[in-house]
């Protein structure tokens, strides 16, 4: 059997989130945001290896929009690099 690679980006777990939770996508002032969807209902949290960070992992917030499940990374991959993200209660 092969031996599995871990690398960079691997998600390595997931947990659950609380309800009444949500993302919000935020971008520095004067960044082109009209075709970037805002956030929506987290859904979970997911440990993502990552050689840069202190321990080599770091908790990303999983959430809904357009009809399917992100991460951080695989939205910045989608709509620009710049943005960020904030977790809060719903409104």
């Amino acid at each position: 059997m092969a031996e599995k690679t871990i690398g960079p980006g691997s998600i390595l777990g997931m947990l659950p989130a609380v309800d009444g939770l949500r993302v919000d996508v935020t971008a520095p002032p004067g960044t082109d945001v009209t075709d970037v969807p805002g956030g929506g209902l987290l859904v979970g949290w997911v440990l993502v290896a990552d050689d840069e960070t202190t321990g080599g992992a770091r908790v990303d917030p999983v959430f809904l929009n357009a009809g399917r499940a992100w991460t951080p990374d695989q939205y910045r991959a989608t709509y620009g690099p710049r943005l960020g993200f904030v977790v809060g209660r719903e409104r």
